[in-house]
């Protein structure tokens, strides 16, 4: 089956570059660390790059949706522009725009067929979303972060009230030492607001790329090119 997907993902040659590269720029976009930038590999991350996953849910749904929907847009741009050029326009190959359609055409399903992530960043979205619950060293974490930061507010709140008294008497304020909480983020649940917005994108993503993964959009695009010929 890599066989297949490679074959797709080889004749899809600009869909699947122009993938990696959107990959890479949101790599950079939300500071993920790029492990290998080549994006045309004889392995599943062909058209891919591979990146270190993040435990972020943010970070996690756009590293899989912002490629995918440039790649989506662009599919439904330029196939569209040639699908109405040769099929409903019915432009004829004696035109010399004929060959221009062709070329749209081709363009859009080399982008539809590398609209979807790679499975294991489908997977660690739909895990962080949905699968992930903080553990208790993670709660106890947070507890321990809501107090020192009480604990700070509270002393910063009596050095400004000392910081005043000291003014009027004409001393020098008093400093306060913060205590720290290793400059961490509070770790929260995902909030069910959010669950219920990204079900839908995150299940297509998900669903979208094991059907790349094992060559179906490849196929599904020859045979809706196959059925528009036919039905001209």
């Amino acid at each position: 089956m890599t066989v297949f997907y490679l074959i797709s993902k080889y004749a899809t040659i600009f869909g699947t570059v122009i993938k990696g590269l959107w990959e890479h720029i949101t790599c950079g976009i939300l500071k993920l660390f790029v492990e290998d930038g080549r994006y045309l590999e004889p392995t599943e991350l062909c058209g891919h790059v591979e990146h270190e996953l993040t435990d972020n849910k943010a970070k996690a749904f756009f590293m899989c949706f912002i490629p995918s929907a440039v790649n989506a847009i662009l599919a439904v741009f330029l196939g569209g522009a040639g699908f109405m050029g040769l099929f409903k326009l019915g432009v004829k190959m004696s035109e010399p725009i004929f060959w221009v359609y062709v070329v749209l055409l081709y363009l859009g399903i080399s982008f539809f067929c590398n609209i979807f992530p790679l499975v294991e960043d489908a997977m660690n979205n739909w895990s962080r979303l949905y699968n992930s619950k903080l553990t208790d060293e993670e709660k106890a974490r947070n507890e321990e972060i809501k107090k020192q930061r009480a604990q700070n507010k509270a002393l910063e709140k009596e050095a400004k009230k000392s910081a005043k008294a000291n003014a009027k008497k004409g001393a020098a304020p008093v400093k306060f030492k913060k205590n720290s909480d290793g400059g961490e983020k509070i770790k929260s649940d995902t909030n069910i607001v959010a669950k219920v917005l990204l079900f839908i994108p995150s299940a297509i993503l998900y669903g979208g790329a094991y059907l790349e993964k094992y060559g179906i959009t490849f196929i599904i695009s020859i045979v809706a090119t196959a059925l528009a010929i036919i039905l001209k």
